[in-house]
């Protein structure tokens, strides 16, 4: 089906098309810039970007929709899982009889009941914070739809290449405004919220959110090298022809890119965030160990880039940007972790960073509100509110969210909502290592290693953050889950292979 559509007299000659295609990359390139996309006049933005983006595609192919339709039932699976959550999503904020609301989510209804909501036979939510959850569902629906545009936009090899790169020049363009706002030590008023860049933050208000921002387009600029690196030239022997096999490399776009993963890394290791760190090295040695088994052939290459990542990343520019800052703020960690609560303060000169248990905290207190709103939570959003039933006296702090994306996801959408975007990740990582396995051409395998790496390291990092509660961070992560599904169904032509995963 990929090729029909693909070949179809309207894919490359439909100027609509096209325009859809590079409104696509200017969506990805804006995500990061209006403070992440995480203020309610940000979200207004993406919203109506991905409505304009979704008209366009339609009229592009209004004359053959059902070809359109068609080329996306090979994607049954990611978007049966990401459509039910969006179901879910907006069930919690649609008028539902107060008998439904007690069948569905008893908890819900007794605190409903309690305010005085129930009178009346008025109709009630699932959610507990109807605004903020609609804030939520909307946002969901757009996710939804552009992971649709990936998948029917992005149809050979060359769109699949186009906006993987995007995705590297945009975290490069985050890496650079950073580094030069953080050697500046700006510190300004911008829309109401104030920012100090005492570290590398790019446009972010958060240096961890921006830190797992450079997680996702690492992953993905390294999956662009493995690609490139597929892509080598016979071998040379003799020493002429190696040194000028070398100059070549140092005159190729192979050498610009590595580059621009040396800027990424700079960045990434400045913003000094602890986990950040800690799950970008993790997910890349730990993807590069899997990857090595599913890909023999590549095996040399993957070998030799993730060993110059560690040495000339982790040994040279860790070294002289300050890694040893990030190692000093993880031990400060285990120090705060045993100072029974001095947490934040300054002792004997030094500042005490928190500890993982006090970042883990209020996940803890929020295991109570899963099990009292287990099916679909207390409504998306709804955090904020809600977990001032369940704070402990001793959390003095305001907390708009958990620190902790299981745990915020497992209580806003209850068990069934993560459910279904945990069923979406772990597919994606199955047709990834898919991909791998059998997969010869060197694209596809390339951005099979960025979705698994990204996964990984999402993973490590949501642990103590909440990085999927950043809208750019979120639809990022999306898109290069898209790319996946989307490289498994590359024709093998486009491919360079023989076969199809």
């Amino acid at each position: 089906m990929v090729e029909t559509f693909s070949k179809h007299k309207l894919s490359e000659h439909n100027r609509l098309d096209r325009w859809a295609f590079n409104g696509l990359l200017c969506l990805v390139v804006w995500l990061p810039l209006p403070l992440a996309s995480n203020r309610s006049w940000a979200i207004g933005i993406l919203l109506a970007m991905v409505a304009l983006l979704s008209v366009t595609v339609v009229l592009a192919w209004r004359r053959d929709l059902p070809v359109l339709l068609a080329s996306l039932r090979q994607y049954r699976l990611p978007l049966l899982l990401l459509g039910a959550f969006v179901a879910c999503a907006f069930l919690q904020v649609a008028p539902l009889p107060a008998a439904w609301v007690a069948w569905l989510s008893p908890a819900s209804f007794q605190l409903q009941q309690a305010a005085g909501l129930a009178a009346g036979g008025a109709p009630l939510h699932l959610s507990l914070d109807v605004y903020q959850s609609r804030i939520v569902a909307s946002l969901s629906c757009a996710y939804f739809f552009v992971f649709v545009l990936v998948l029917l936009l992005v149809r050979d090899k060359r769109r699949l290449d186009r906006l993987a790169q995007v995705l590297v020049w945009s975290g490069l363009a985050q890496a650079i405004i950073g580094v030069l706002l953080f050697s500046a030590g700006a510190h300004y008023r911008l829309f109401f919220y104030e920012l100090l860049h005492a570290n590398v933050m790019g446009t972010f208000a958060n240096r961890n959110h921006f830190a797992g921002y450079m997680e996702l387009t690492l992953a993905v600029g390294i999956g662009l090298m493995l690609a490139r690196l597929g892509n080598s030239g016979p071998s040379y022997s003799g020493w002429r022809h190696r040194v000028a096999s070398g100059m070549q490399f140092l005159l190729s776009p192979k050498m610009r890119l590595r580059l621009m993963l040396v800027i990424m890394v700079i960045a990434l290791v400045l913003t000094r965030s602890r986990m950040g760190n800690t799950a970008f090295f993790a997910a890349m040695l730990i993807v590069g160990l899997i990857s090595l088994p599913l890909s023999w052939r590549a095996a040399p290459a993957t070998v030799a880039l993730i060993t110059s990542l560690v040495i000339v990343d982790v040994v040279l520019v860790g070294t002289w940007v300050g890694l040893d800052k990030v190692v000093s703020r993880i031990d400060e960690t285990t120090l705060a972790a045993s100072g029974q609560g001095n947490a934040g303060k300054v002792i004997n000169g030094k500042h005490v960073e928190d500890s993982v248990e006090e970042r883990l905290l209020p996940a803890r207190y929020t295991v109570q509100m899963i099990s009292d709103f287990p099916v679909f939570g207390t409504g998306g959003g709804s955090f904020y509110t809600t977990f001032t039933r369940y704070r402990p006296p001793e959390i003095v702090g305001y907390y708009d969210h958990v620190h902790n994306d299981y745990a915020e996801i497992a209580s806003d959408h209850g068990l069934l909502g993560g459910g279904l975007l945990a069923a979406l990740v772990l597919a994606t990582f199955g047709i990834s290592l898919k991909i791998m396995l059998k997969r010869r051409s060197s694209l596809p395998r390339g951005i099979a290693f960025a979705a698994m790496m990204s996964t990984v390291a999402l993973a490590i990092h949501s642990s103590v953050d909440f990085n999927l509660q950043i809208p750019a961070n979120a639809l990022t992560f999306l898109i290069i889950l898209a790319l996946a599904w989307v490289a498994a169904r590359l024709p093998s032509q486009q491919g360079g292979g023989q076969r199809r995963a």
